[in-house]
């Protein structure tokens, strides 16, 4: 019974990185390198067909950026190279849109790499921008609450949609804009829109359980023949 046990498991592991997750990261990239010569479309159109059920994921757009009131400066967690770095995150007013707003991802903030918190600091409000629409994440129960440095900067480990209406200060987009540029650019940040070098192990992955899965039935076998011989 446990070798059954064991063996469902190894082979329903295998099953969902073969059947499930490579094609799903297969679909991820393919998403990835059609973005590198795609057209921006406007973020209206785009916002609207997103109330309609469209996936709008990894869609590269432009927008205008209204007026609005400033906030202070919040920060993303993030990984960059092996490096703890800090990505800036702004709200962008929309007109012409289903939603009044909706956050940017405007980059890595340079002088924050390596460091373990980032401080409060002033960015340009952001006016044109261009970069690729994306959905936010889930928040884990590992995941750190939104806090704030000694010097009031807010500081986001996770984003999903409760930071994204804790950017805004209320109702947005329920994605944000990874900011692949912007007029005019903000001093010492480094637009990271697009994901560098993302792994498909996945078929790997696959093999690895159902060779475990093997070795537990050769086990298997090996422990009755053993029972069983004279």
């Amino acid at each position: 019974m446990a070798t059954a046990f064991g063996l469902a498991v190894l082979i329903g592991l295998g099953a969902w990185q073969l059947w499930w997750r490579l094609p799903e990261k297969e679909d991820y990239l393919a998403r990835v390198a059609a973005l590198q010569h795609a057209s921006a479309r406007q973020i209206g159109g785009v916002l609207v067909a997103a109330t309609k059920g469209a996936d709008v994921g990894f869609v590269r757009v432009s927008a205008t950026c209204a007026p609005a009131s400033a906030t202070g400066p919040v920060y993303r967690y993030a990984l960059r190279d092996g490096r703890v770095g800090w990505r800036l995150m702004s709200y962008c007013a929309l007109t012409g849109a289903p939603w009044p707003g909706i956050v940017l991802d405007r980059g890595l903030v340079d002088r924050f790499a390596g460091k373990m918190a980032p401080a409060a600091a002033a960015f340009p409000t952001p006016v044109q921008v261009t970069g690729v629409l994306r959905a936010p994440g889930r928040h884990s129960f590992l995941d750190a609450p939104p806090s704030r440095t000694a010097d009031g900067a807010l500081v986001l480990q996770a984003v999903d949609l409760d930071a994204l209406r804790l950017v805004a200060g209320g109702v947005t987009a329920p994605l944000y804009l990874a900011v692949e540029s912007e007029t005019p650019a903000p001093p010492g940040v480094t637009p990271a829109a697009l994901p560098q070098d993302v792994p498909n192990n996945h078929f790997v992955y696959a093999l690895t359980w159902f060779g475990l899965a093997g070795v537990l039935v050769w086990m298997w076998a090996a422990y009755v023949i053993r029972r069983v011989r004279p």
